[in-house]
């Protein structure tokens, strides 16, 4: 039989889907792999900010209910959109080789975050990256956008904002990336915990698929994205709540940086920590505690309430 992809039916989301194909038929040239779209809320939902929708499996939901019910073996997520809690049954069976995780401004070339208009307008759909503007350049005006990555550069188009905020990694792997002007620092703008990786996740009792899948896995990226994903478990954030999570790896050293910040982006509670990749999970734990010990509990509650 064959072996069934589910994916959401954007374009980022096909090229993700179809990225993960060519790694499986390239690995195991016998099998055969089909995708299959599925449409999530969040790609149903258009009209309102993420945040004010509530679920954080705005994105993975449907997707996991055709794993559970066997019409699919796999899902494709971007990992940053895949909760930290998952559905009695399913596994996080395998994480891809990660792209550049920096966010990218969309603006004229030549414009960088410190160059955009005195009190320009700039959208995006984050409290993450609208927390971290802010707090960059308070006088900006940040508007929110909703949409795939093409309907959000046809809406920076059509509106005539100073600027816009993507993943660099969804611009890159769909060609776009000559409407980059700036690759925003992760000093600057700490990233999505998970950015830029992809998340493989099936049935917990899919033997079969989950040994196809460690074929596939890379661990480097999934030290560094499970240390990001344990701090996240650790402060049970949300779409509501400014969190941010970058790590990276070298040799035996793990780093994790992070950030929790008010939805003006006025107080942010940043820090890091280093430790042994086979600690990964421990790391981000022990940041977390550190974060709200340094007052992150007072600014998670505001979040929530935000």
């Amino acid at each position: 039989m064959p072996c069934i992809i589910g994916t959401r039916g954007s374009a980022l989301a096909l090229w993700q889907a179809h990225a993960v194909q060519e790694m499986l038929q390239s690995r195991y040239p016998e099998l055969q792999v089909q995708i299959e779209i599925i449409h999530t809320t969040g790609d149903i939902i258009l009209d309102r900010p993420l945040s004010n929708i509530g679920d954080k499996g705005l994105f993975t939901k449907e997707l996991e209910v055709a794993l559970m019910e066997g019409r699919i073996h796999l899902a494709v997520h971007s990992l940053k959109d895949l909760p930290t809690q998952l559905p009695a049954g399913l596994t996080l069976a395998a994480v891809t080789q990660r792209e550049r995780p920096e966010d990218a401004l969309v603006a004229p070339a030549g414009t960088t975050i410190e160059t955009l208009p005195h009190g320009g307008t700039v959208a995006t759909g984050s409290l993450r990256r609208r927390a971290q503007l802010l707090r960059l350049r308070p006088d900006l005006n940040v508007v929110d956008v909703r949409g795939n990555v093409p309907t959000r550069l046809q809406k920076y188009q059509t509106n005539g904002w100073d600027g816009m905020i993507l993943a660099y990694a969804g611009l890159h792997r769909l060609g776009l990336g000559e409407h980059i002007a700036q690759i925003i620092p992760t000093d600057q703008m700490v990233p999505a915990v998970g950015q830029a990786a992809l998340g493989l996740e099936t049935r917990a009792d899919d033997a079969a698929t989950i040994g196809l899948l460690r074929g596939i896995e890379h661990p480097p990226t999934r030290i560094c994205t499970d240390a990001e994903r344990a701090l996240l478990r650790r402060l049970e954030g949300g779409c509501q709540t400014p969190i941010a999570a970058h790590a990276t790896l070298a040799e035996d050293h793990l780093t994790l940086h992070a950030m929790i910040a008010s939805l003006d982006g006025s107080t942010i509670i940043g820090g890091g920590m280093n430790g042994l990749p086979a600690e990964a999970e421990n790391v981000g734990n022990q940041l977390a505690e550190d974060l709200i010990e340094r007052g992150g509990k007072g600014v998670l509650g505001r979040g929530l309430m935000g």
